[in-house]
This record gives structure tokens, C-alpha cells and sequence, in this order.
């Protein structure tokens, strides 16, 4: 079969990987069996969090300061302030940024001109007068519509078929 002494210290580290995942499963169950046990009680704090919220974070905002609440299911050290990191993050710069991509201005891909005039009542529609030329930003993705800038603030969609298209020869291919 093999080597006998190979094999015990395969089983002591076996055996050690067993009682490492039975200290975790602990863990876990004391966890488990604080949530159950608390969630009722923690329902006027609700008021100030959602209750998604809570729920997922119930054992790190408690107030013990037993092993099982310092430590989140990852590893990292949670303790009370859990909710004031959130509350943190929630203002931070790269939130920031993240939400100023929209305000970014899409590249153009060519330019349009009007073939007919257009009243672009509708919001998110542009007007177009006959013969006007405009930026394209989007082309057409099959429902009649393109999406055009006129100047640096104003874009919007126009009807496909009011206007000719050109688009730049080395937009098309990215």
C-alpha cells in the first residue's frame, strides 16, 4: 500500500484541517444563533437602517464584544462603527466620480445632416431644422432612432430616417 510513515503525518494534518473547520463551523453556528436569537429585539433600530440592511448586518453592530462580533464572516474586524463606514463610503470621492460618468460627454462617431425638419417634442428628442448638421453620438440600434448633439449642451434622439448619416471611418470598426 505504501509507506506507513508517510501516512501519519498526512492524518495529523488532516486531522488539523478537521478541527480547523470544526472551531469555524462554531463560529458560524454562534453567529447564526445570534441573529436568530436577536433579530426581534433589534426591530427599533430599523427605523434609522433598512431592514436589508440590518439583517445582513445584525452581528456586526452589536454591542458584545465577544470574538464572534468582532470578526465578520471574511475575516475582516467589524466591531460598532459598521455602520458609520457605510455611512462614509457612501460620500466618498470615488462615488463621486463614478457618478459624474454619466455627465461625461459620449464621443462622437460622425456627423448627420437633416433631411427633413423635425419638431422634437417628445423629451429626450431633439429638434432638427432641414438641412442642419449635428453630431452623431449612437447610431441606430434597430428602433428608428439615433442619438445626435447639437453644441456641447444639447443631444437628444432623432428619427433615423429624417437624416443622412456619415459616420467616421475608424469610429465604425471600435
Amino acid at each position: 500500500m505504501g509507506d506507513p510513515s508517510s501516512v501519519d503525518p498526512r492524518l495529523a494534518e488532516i486531522s488539523h484541517n478537521v478541527d480547523k473547520l470544526q472551531a469555524e463551523l462554531q463560529k458560524f453556528e454562534g453567529w447564526l444563533a445570534e441573529v436568530e436569537g436577536r433579530m426581534p429585539v433589534r426591530n427599533e433600530s430599523t427605523q434609522r437602517q433598512s431592514v436589508a440592511y440590518e439583517t445582513q448586518n445584525s452581528t456586526t453592530t452589536s454591542n458584545n464584544n465577544c470574538a464572534q462580533d468582532r470578526e465578520s464572516p471574511d475575516g475582516s474586524y467589524t466591531e460598532e462603527q459598521s455602520s458609520e463606514v457605510q455611512t462614509k463610503s457612501q460620500t466618498d470621492p470615488e462615488f463621486d466620480e463614478f457618478d459624474d460618468a454619466e455627465e461625461e460627454m459620449l464621443p462622437t462617431i460622425g456627423t448627420c445632416k437633416a433631411l427633413y425638419p423635425f419638431e422634437g417634442n417628445n423629451e429626450g428628442t431633439l429638434a432638427l431644422a432641414e438641412g442642419e448638421v449635428l453630431f452623431v453620438i449612437e447610431e441606430d440600434k434597430g428602433d428608428g432612432w439615433t442619438r445626435v448633439r447639437r453644441n456641447e449642451e444639447e443631444e437628444g434622439y432623432v428619427p433615423s430616417s429624417y437624416i443622412e448619416v456619415f459616420l467616421d471611418s475608424n469610429a465604425k470598426d471600435s
